[in-house]
């Protein structure tokens, strides 16, 4: 159902969210953005940039509208890390979001915008465990994403590392979310991550995947780019 919501001094008073949506519709920006985001057709994207869903979803004081299109179902989750919300309801929230998740963007957009779990690390990280052991691709890569966002540190990283090490998907979506994840572990901790890479452990292509990305990195020397590699499968 789409309800008229308060929006504040951004949006006005109150409006039906999905015609203001096409109020902030860029065509060309929809014709782009329907390419690199293959996994849903252009009818379900209206093509508002993602600085103005974001604009959006921090006015938002409800998520009481539509889930059909793609910046529909981007603003619920939004909605799930900017509102002011105590943490078991963000929970709740994200018990129906998350499998609704169906495509790369929207999972890593609003991974980020999760800014809570800084506060709740320890209690986020079981809640999370559901997701890293789902079969379901967009789950596993939210739980993937997540933990690369804010789980890459001292107390955490060697976790974070025993599980992306084991994971063995046909998913192209996860596999290329363990890569980044990786390589991000990389950059912090090469002593770490090296090992995984001189040895058989980890699926050939989430082996090379990791290896590109880290050599994508400004962040990492040259002689060590040519060392990685050498180390290609």
């Amino acid at each position: 159902m789409v309800s008229a919501l308060n929006r504040g001094t951004y949006f006005g008073d109150y409006m039906n969210v999905r015609e203001e949506l096409f109020k902030l519709q860029d065509l060309k920006y929809k014709q782009f953005h329907s390419k690199i985001v293959p996994n849903i057709g252009p009818e379900r994207i209206i093509g508002v940039r993602i600085p103005e869903l974001r604009k959006f979803g921090k006015s938002l004081t409800d998520d009481d509208f539509a889930w059909d299109y793609y910046e529909e179902v981007m603003l619920h989750g939004f909605y799930i890390g900017y509102a002011k919300l105590d943490f078991e309801h963000r929970l709740i929230l994200l018990n129906e979001f998350v499998p609704c998740i169906d495509n790369w963007a929207v999972c890593d957009c609003v991974c980020s915008t999760l800014k809570f779990i800084k506060k709740y690390k320890a209690d986020f990280f079981e809640y999370l465990k559901k997701y890293m052991y789902s079969d379901k691709e967009y789950e596993m890569r939210f739980a993937i994403v997540c933990l690369m966002d804010y789980y890459i540190d001292d107390d955490y990283v060697n976790l974070v590392l025993d599980y992306l090490k084991c994971i063995k998907s046909d998913y192209y979506y996860v596999n290329m979310a363990v890569a980044w994840a990786l390589s991000v572990v990389f950059v912090k901790y090469e002593s770490k991550a090296m090992p995984l890479l001189e040895s058989s452990v980890l699926t050939a292509e989430i082996h090379n995947m990791t290896i590109s990305k880290i050599r994508d990195s400004l962040r990492v020397d040259r002689e060590t780019k040519e060392y990685l590699k050498a180390l290609k499968k």
